[in-house]
């Protein structure tokens, strides 16, 4: 029953829910903040500076638009870009080009991995932290053992 509820259920394909995700991330940011951070990183070189000049003069315009352009310019900027990144993803070469797939698996291992390792070392230490509590309590039982049948040799002389 599980399995035909899975298959019924609308398929929805990789690049699709990427999309759907940034364009949710791309509505909610900020544009002057970003265009201010992407400003303010240092060019290492001179394409890197063309297009940090082209980025302040952009964020001066923006400064200089009344509210109503500065919303329509973001609007624009937005909806430009969720545009080109959702024909981007929807190309089925991009994910298969880009080897997308395999750093996911990579990914998903080294994660699996990284849990693995960290769960057999607790696991190690657990056993070691038992073994070293176990051989503490039953030398404390020998010990008191020991103790008795001391005390009920001394009543026998």
């Amino acid at each position: 029953m599980a399995v035909q509820e899975l298959e019924e259920a609308p398929s929805m394909n990789l690049g699709q829910s990427i999309t759907q995700k940034l364009s949710d991330m791309i509505e909610g940011m900020d544009l002057p903040t970003v265009l201010q951070k992407m400003a303010d990183i240092t060019p290492d070189d001179e394409e890197s500076e063309a297009a940090r000049d082209k980025l302040m003069s952009i964020l001066q315009k923006l400064d200089d638009m009344s509210d109503e352009e500065r919303e329509s310019f973001t609007r624009q900027v937005k909806d430009g870009l969720t545009t080109r990144l959702a024909a981007k993803l929807q190309d089925p070469d991009f994910f298969d080009s880009q080897g997308f797939e395999d750093a996911l698996k990579e990914a998903v291992i080294n994660r699996l991995l990284l849990v693995g390792a960290v769960g057999l070392v607790l696991i190690i230490l657990l056993v070691f932290f038992g073994y070293k509590l176990y051989k503490s309590i039953k030398e404390k039982e020998r010990k008191k053992e020991d103790k008795k049948k001391a005390k009920q040799l001394k009543k026998k002389k």
